[in-house]
């Protein structure tokens, strides 16, 4: 008999599980798609959506904002910036970088880096289409990464609050070598 009792009890369990997700299925036939046909349509990416790091490059001056501090390079977690100060005629370091190479094949967009920068040199950009098949290519230079920075919609996210730049205006300028 208590065999019996259970056996009714599965087969209710089952046969209610069964009706609720055929009503859900149901429910759900009657809603619009919510499918994005990519890379015809581009989805919409929020302001503040992250995708890599980029050099700003001051509007007025058209020089890049690093000072090559490498707060930013000791900053990141898994080493992936690489900035090499440069060296005037006269054996001085000079308040620029020379080389500033960013591996976005190991970067984990933690945002720490812009987070550290004292001068407002970083911001992350909302680039989302850099993929490729060779790990070389991953690899941004100073030059690289600002042109990123000029043809996107950077946002620096500090602090847990986004400081938005400005507006979706595109800056202009030359960087310096």
């Amino acid at each position: 008999m208590r065999a019996a009792v259970a056996l009714w009890e599965r087969l209710w369990n089952t046969g209610k599980s069964m009706v609720v997700g055929h009503g859900i299925t149901i429910r759900e036939m009657f809603h619009k798609p919510v499918t994005v046909r990519y890379p015809e349509e581009k989805p919409p990416f929020e302001r503040g959506s992250r995708s890599v790091p980029v050099l700003k490059v001051n509007e007025e001056s058209g020089l890049l904002n690093c000072v090559s501090c490498g707060l930013c390079e000791r900053s990141c977690p898994p080493s992936c910036i690489e900035i090499v100060q440069a060296i005037g005629a006269d054996g001085h370091r000079k308040p620029w970088p020379e080389t500033f190479q960013l591996d976005l094949s190991h970067c984990m967009v933690c945002n720490l880096c812009v987070e550290a920068c004292p001068f407002d040199a970083l911001e992350m950009a909302d680039v989302v289409e850099l993929s490729s098949y060779q790990v070389q290519d991953l690899i941004f230079n100073k030059e690289q990464l600002a042109e990123l920075w000029k043809t996107s919609r950077a946002l620096r996210v500090a602090g847990g609050e986004c400081i938005d730049m400005g507006d979706d205006t595109v800056a202009a300028g030359v960087v310096r070598s």
